[in-house]
């Protein structure tokens, strides 16, 4: 079994907590809950745990003794016997195992909850050969161990009062319960989330229930679909190489005496219906009188033959078979509402190769089929994982199917947190230091000065005074201000990793070095150790070598998975909390009842779409037939499309673009960002789409545009009249304008801040970006720009990088000043076109055109007109100026100042400029300013 990061880090947490409440001489018995999804590995978890246990505590003598519901123990002795080969430090028995009525040292017994808490179990009686379970406790106890109960899926009968009469029996002094959904806690909660296994890839990304039923008539229909959805799977395991059969499970009802034949019996007919029998090896039945074990060597195996698996409710509890892929559901219904939790699905959750198939995501789906609508779906799988609804993709727009290719970035290592990895850098870097500069582990206490004798002369006084102390003592800090500090200090030094999972990292990485080193495991010892003056400085440089050597690691492991036929997803899962977007007829992705597209909701039951792309999304569902459908894209998963870039670090990242467009003869792909939206990382993925564009050598024409509501107008008349070779998206000007005005006034610093260090790393291929630019004069701009040039574009731009407006399905309407009187100064290009075009732009806002007016002065009007004089605040009829192409730094009125710098005084209006000094003012950039100075004061 391979061992995950989650993995590493829950058998520490679980190792420190059940030694420190076995450590604890003043608790008798302390319990430990570990609530863990199906298919995460808790068996290896605590069998790691155990041997921890058994080793860090090595002065105490410890049995086990391991309780598991049905057969579920002989399975976990055997799985726990194989994860002990290696060191062979502890054994695994059965009951009739025990010698000498006593449990030895390290030895676990594996016990049966249903035959233990039985009332008539000989072992729980006494007898003449003093063979019961009360006294092989008792003499364990006299030899001087401790016991450790595990009860593996404790919420079946932990709480019970049978089971709870046995727990009591056996007085253990730590309790270890197992289960992924505890009934109530009682004890110290452990708790490995849903989502951090599925990115491990060791179980199912999502559940769907009954896909691809909309035209069942019939039980058999539905059976049908279901094995449908099998050979499907089947030919995509084939597609990449592999040998996997996966499994169809069908759950049948229990017997009834009023029932004149075998529920399986049913079943069996339709299945033969398919040419599938136990005759053609293609079915097993697993149910009482057959040979379990045999059976199960049959069946397990990931190239087994057998395609179906009738079995009865017994089996869903704990039986794992990696390769059951779809449960179909031959219930009764009528009495009871049936509930899909974590432990029904269980036995279709697990990936059969501990990892998710990126170019085949439907292998990543775990499939339930079931004949009725009186079920439910428990909360915590609700809103992420198990749906009973899925969008379709339309069949009739996907008339010319996509081939992209994309680009899914398997991560081996973590980016955003210290993994297991940290430990051996951080081991490193300290035996290095430890050489050089030794590090004091004799420190006990840490002091701290106290200032006594404090006077306040004039109490009366309302103003601020100092209070004088006649002298300071030394006084002792306690142990948990010592231990708070030392969290404090782990948490500062782990950036730029997440502070939380990382701390926790740090903190055991330390405790492990301390215990290998010195042989000192106690927190409170170690933080003495690590804060007292002698050493922080020392631990603060042992960390930040740490850190500087786990940056470099190398990345090798990360693999870009590319999909050279990547699709339009056959089919999506609504969960809850999504809503109908109305304007989505022209999504090729929609649910088919109501032929529209459901939109997931945030938090603050919001639409998870920003305002922008909401904008554009009614935009894209106006246009005629040069749109012949769109896609919204999702992120981070397989089935949806990526592109793949690097950074600095060398490591690579996914950029998972907002739209897909199709068109009669290209694809577009489009990024949609808020107007003021012009961080570096935008610059990268600017880059990265470009540069895919580059690559596509299918047989599909692609285009990349990153635009924002101000390339809105200009892009779909370019959409609508086919000219998009023309068009250029003028977000784009501005976020590489503002991101290399940025960078070069970073670089003239003479002192940079650790955020301009960032910020140069994210920009350090920004020229290369610039100088695959088409548009040469833009290029040339940029490249040759000078330190004033650059002060002065992020001056015009900086006050656009404000905090983005949380989304809103109804955005309030623009409140636009009415006139709208524009001030031009300098020169601009064709008078009447900016008309005409403007004219446009504020029709689609609902301005007449008796409410706007445009004025130009250029360069002669500005030396013989005192223009400025009418642009004052409070005075002016105009409601902004713009400034274009000027001849002259100076203007009539102004003999002295440059124009541009004399504008930005405060008395006059708002002042935006338009075009470098040097250009002509064009339509797009007085339309560009227009409308971002209405959405900035909106």
């Amino acid at each position: 079994m391979k061992q995950v990061a989650y993995q590493e880090e829950y058998i520490n947490e679980l190792t420190d907590t059940a030694i420190k409440l076995l450590n604890d001489k003043y608790r008798e018995e302390g319990t430990i809950i570990l609530k863990a999804p199906t298919g995460s590995g808790k068996t290896f978890m605590i069998s790691q745990t155990l041997t921890k246990i058994v080793k860090k505590n090595s002065a105490t003598s410890y049995s086990f003794i391991w309780l598991s519901v049905n057969s579920l123990h002989e399975q976990s002795r055997q799985s726990l016997s194989q994860y002990f080969e290696d060191e062979k430090l502890l054994d695994c028995i059965l009951l009739n195992d025990i010698q000498n009525n006593t449990i030895e040292e390290n030895e676990i017994v594996f016990l049966n909850w249903d035959s233990l808490i039985k009332q008539n179990n000989i072992f729980r009686m006494e007898n003449e050969q003093d063979w019961n379970l009360a006294s092989v406790i008792a003499n364990t106890k006299d030899e001087g161990r401790e016991v450790i109960l595990i009860i593996d899926e404790s919420h079946r009968t932990a709480k019970a009062e049978k089971a709870l009469e046995v727990i009591e029996e056996l007085k253990p002094r730590l309790t270890i319960e197992i289960t992924a959904t505890p009934t109530r806690i009682s004890g110290h909660l452990i708790e490995i989330p849903l989502g951090r296994v599925v990115a491990e890839g060791m179980i199912k990304s999502e559940v769907q229930i009954n896909p691809g039923s909309k035209q069942i008539k019939e039980n058999k229909d539905l059976l049908s679909v279901a094995l449908k959805k099998r050979k499907q799977l089947r030919q995509s395991y084939i597609d990449l190489g592999s040998d996997i059969n996966p499994l169809l499970l069908i759950q049948i009802p229990n017997k009834k005496q009023t029932d004149s034949s075998n529920p399986e019996d049913y079943i069996i007919g339709l299945l033969a219906d398919f040419d599938i029998t136990e005759g053609n090896g293609k079915l097993a039945i697993r149910i009482s009188g057959v040979d379990i074990k045999d059976l199960d060597e049959k069946v397990k195996p990931n190239n087994s033959q057998i395609d179906v698996l009738i079995f009865k409710e017994a089996i869903a509890l704990g039986w794992d078979c990696p390769r059951a892929a779809l449960l179909f559901l031959q219930r009764e219904w009528k009495q009871d509402r049936y509930s899909f939790n974590i432990q029904t699905l269980g036995r279709i959750m697990r990936m059969p190769e501990q990892m998710h198939y990126p170019t085949k995501p439907e292998l990543n789906i775990g499939y339930v089929f079931s004949a009725s609508d009186n079920f439910e779906i428990v909360q915590e799988l609700a809103n992420d994982y198990v749906s009973n609804l899925q969008m379709e993709r339309d069949e009739d727009l996907n008339i010319k199917p996509l081939k992209l290719a994309s680009e899914f970035i398997r991560r081996k290592r973590e980016l955003t947190r210290l993994s297991g990895d940290f430990k051996r850098c951080l081991f490193d870097a300290a035996n290095f230091l430890n050489n050089e500069d030794p590090i004091n582990e004799k420190v006990n206490q840490i002091t701290k000065m106290v200032a006594i004798e404090g006077k306040v002369k004039n109490i009366d006084r309302d103003d601020k005074q100092e209070v004088v102390f006649d002298q300071k003592t030394s006084v002792k800090k306690d142990i948990k201000e010592i231990t708070d500090s030392y969290v404090n200090f782990c948490a500062s030094m782990v950036f730029p990793y997440a502070k939380v999972e990382s701390t926790n990292t740090l903190k055991s990485s330390i405790r492990s070095w301390f215990k290998d080193k010195f042989e000192i495991g106690d927190e409170d010892i170690i933080s003495t150790i690590v804060m007292s003056k002698v050493n922080n400085s020392k631990f603060r440089t042992i960390i930040q070598d740490a850190i500087e050597v786990y940056k470099k690691l190398p990345s090798k492991k990360d693999e870009i998975i590319v999909n050279d036929s990547w699709e339009i997803p056959e089919s999506i899962s609504v969960f809850t909390d999504y809503q109908l977007l109305p304007e989505s007829k022209k999504s090729i992705i929609k649910q088919q009842d109501e032929k529209r597209l459901f939109v997931k909701k945030n938090k603050n039951g919001k639409l998870d779409l920003s305002n922008p792309e909401i904008e554009f999304i009614k935009n894209l569902d106006a246009t005629d037939d040069d749109v012949l459908w769109w896609f919204k894209n999702g992120v981070s998963e397989s089935k949806y499309f990526g592109i793949a870039y690097k950074k600095k670090d060398d490591f690579s990242y996914g950029f998972y673009p907002d739209f897909l467009i199709k068109t009669k003869k290209e694809t577009l792909i489009i990024e949609i960002k808020d107007d003021k939206d012009f961080v570096p990382v935008n610059a990268l993925k600017l880059s990265a789409g470009s540069d895919y564009v580059k690559r596509a050598t299918g047989k599909e024409a692609v285009r990349f545009f990153m635009l924002s509501p101000i390339d809105y107008t200009r892009f779909f008349s370019s959409l609508k009249n086919q000219d998009l070779d023309k068009f250029k998206s003028s977000f784009e000007e501005k976020l590489l304008r503002y991101n290399k005005s940025n960078k070069t006034l970073i670089e003239s610093k003479e002192e940079q801040s650790e955020k301009d260090k960032e910020v140069l790393e994210l920009l350090s291929d920004l020229d290369q970006t610039i100088n695959e630019l088409k548009d040469q004069k833009f290029k040339n701009e940029l490249l040759e720009m000078q330190l004033g040039e650059a002060r002065e574009n992020v001056d015009t731009l900086v006050k656009s990088l404000v905090t983005i407006k949380p989304n809103d399905t109804e955005p309030d309407p623009l409140k636009i000043e009415k006139p709208f009187n524009i001030c031009v100064l300098g020169e601009a290009s064709d008078h009447a076109l900016i008309s005409k075009e403007l004219n446009k732009y504020f029709v689609k806002l609902g301005v007449s055109p008796t409410d706007w007016d445009i004025e130009y002065f250029n360069n002669s009007k500005l030396q013989n007109v005192n223009v400025l004089r009418s642009l004052h605040k409070g005075q002016s009829r105009f409601t902004i100026i713009i400034t274009g192409q000027i001849f002259h730094h100076s203007g009539k009125g102004n003999a002295k100042a440059n124009i541009i710098s004399e504008l930005k005084n405060e008395k006059y209006i708002t002042h935006y400029i338009g075009a470098n000094p040097k250009d002509l003012l064009t339509p797009d950039k007085i339309i560009d300013v227009v409308n971002e100075h209405i959405f900035t004061n909106n």
